[in-house]
């Protein structure tokens, strides 16, 4: 079974607030006012949002092999006033494909209690299996003392917390500092039980996530979003220390490729059993399926 642990839902199910028109002008024009005209934003927004459907992802996944996919909401409210597909969304869609998704809650850290109570209520009643955060386009720093009541809410109902550990090209404003993976080092060390996934490889920090990993029980990495650049991670550290079963598949499609990914996963000088278990074992066995 290959598991994608990381994609984004981007079809015309799904719903991005205010509207996709503002949304696209908000996050990604800022700074790009020269480079990038609101239409031309626009229609990228819509190949996403408007013009494919759930079942055209579904059928991606088929292409490609995948089982089953994680997919992810995000909220943007503070910084930019934009949620880009919303918790209700990725429940109502696994909802519809149990044998396919497995929903990710989004909130906004910097809404304080209102983010604690969205990402409880995503859990307890929409059925959501994880937290998905952004600190560089969040603005949020995973490391400040006054998020510990998102780690505890998590915590308490054995929730992973999937976040972004790498700098962010997309969005021309964001802060490539707040992805540095030793952020997560304090939340680690005064919440050891608390399961986290660092994101998309960690790159440009691949040492410095795979210390985390290898240091913390219950760390672990996702591989998507760099598969150009996998020939830069330390696979052959990762077997040494004892850590194959903390890597997981992820693609952050559709920014990226289902078979991109798994081409170049496939190109990677590891073992077939290390392989096998990033490509779904591991996703398994942290997942409880």
């Amino acid at each position: 079974m290959i598991i994608d642990f990381h994609i984004h839902p981007f079809c015309k199910e799904a719903t991005v607030k205010p509207n996709l028109g503002e949304a696209v002008r908000r996050m990604f024009l800022k700074g790009r006012e020269n480079q990038l005209s609101i239409e031309e934003a626009i229609r990228m927004g819509e190949a996403f949002f408007r013009n494919r459907s759930v079942e055209d992802i579904i059928r991606d996944m088929d292409d490609a092999g995948v089982d089953k996919a994680c997919i992810v909401a995000m909220d943007l409210s503070t910084y930019y006033g934009v949620e880009l597909v919303t918790n209700e969304d990725v429940a109502k869609i696994a909802s519809d494909y149990p044998d396919r998704f497995i929903p990710f809650a989004g909130v906004d850290p910097s809404m304080g209690r209102l983010a604690v109570d969205k990402f409880v209520y995503a859990v307890d009643e929409l059925g959501c299996r994880a937290l998905k955060l952004v600190p560089p386009v969040q603005h949020f720093d995973f490391s400040d003392p006054k998020h510990d009541p998102l780690w505890e809410a998590a915590l308490e109902r054995d929730v992973i917390v999937w976040t972004h550990t790498a700098h962010q090209k997309s969005h021309p404003d964001s802060d490539a500092r707040l992805g540095h993976p030793m952020l997560i080092e304090p939340v680690t060390l005064k919440y050891p039980d608390l399961k986290i996934v660092l994101g998309h490889c960690g790159f440009p920090w691949p040492w410095e996530a795979w210390s985390l990993v290898t240091r913390r029980p219950n760390v672990y990495l996702d591989v998507s979003a760099y598969p150009d650049l996998y020939n830069h991670m330390p696979w052959d550290a990762y077997s040494k220390y004892a850590a194959e079963d903390k890597v997981l598949f992820a693609t952050d499609y559709p920014l990226r490729g289902f078979k991109d990914t798994l081409e170049a996963l496939e190109r990677v000088d590891i073992s077939e059993e290390f392989r096998k278990k990033i490509l779904g074992d591991n996703a398994k066995a942290l997942l409880g399926i």
